[in-house]
C-alpha cells in the first residue's frame, strides 16, 4: 500500500470510519479501474464506511458481486434504467455506466456517488435524480485522496 493510501485510510479512521484492511493478493484478478490505481486501493481493504454505514467506499467484493451489501454497486444504474422514458434513455444510462466505475456511495441524504471515468481516470460526482449528470471532483484517485486528507473534498460528507 502506498503511503498516500495508508494516510487516506488513517485519515478516515481518525474520523470514526470503519477501516478493515487486508494484505493485497498479488494473484488477484485485475480490478475495475486498475489502470488508474483503483485496483491497488481495492486490494488493500475489505470494508470502509462511516459509523452509520450510510457512506462507504466500495470493496472488491462489492464489485465482483460476492459482498453482502444491501445496496449493490449497480443500484444507482438500475434506478436510472427504471426511470428512463424510452430505449434511447436506457441506452444513455447503460453507456454512462459502461464508462464509469463507482468507487463511493452515500445514502445519508440524497443518493450520491463518486466514480472513476475509465478512459481518463478522473473522478466524477453524481447525485439523484439525474445520476448521469455528473461534475468533475478530481483529476485522479490520487488527487481525490490528497484533497480529502487536506480537507478540500467536502463533497458528500468526508469531513
Amino acid at each position: 500500500m502506498t503511503s498516500l493510501q495508508q494516510r487516506f485510510l488513517d485519515h478516515l479512521a481518525a474520523r470514526g470510519w470503519t477501516v478493515r484492511r487486508t494484505t493485497p493478493d498479488p494473484t488477484a484478478a485485475a480490478a475495475p479501474g486498475d489502470a488508474h490505481g483503483y485496483g491497488a486501493f481495492l486490494a488493500t481493504l475489505t470494508e470502509l464506511h462511516n459509523a452509520t454505514q450510510t457512506r462507504w467506499f466500495l470493496s472488491a467484493a462489492d464489485h465482483d458481486g460476492t459482498g453482502d451489501s444491501a445496496f449493490p454497486w449497480h443500484a444507482l444504474r438500475d434506478i436510472s434504467l427504471e426511470a428512463a422514458l424510452d430505449d434511447g434513455g436506457r441506452q444513455a444510462v447503460l453507456d454512462f455506466w459502461s464508462q464509469h466505475t463507482p468507487i463511493y456511495m452515500s445514502v445519508a441524504g440524497d443518493y450520491e456517488f463518486l466514480a472513476i471515468e475509465r478512459d481518463s481516470g478522473r473522478i466524477v460526482h453524481g447525485i439523484e435524480p439525474e445520476f448521469e449528470d455528473t461534475r468533475d471532483v478530481a483529476p485522479s484517485i490520487t488527487a481525490l485522496f490528497e484533497d480529502m486528507i487536506a480537507g478540500r473534498a467536502m463533497v458528500i460528507g468526508f469531513s
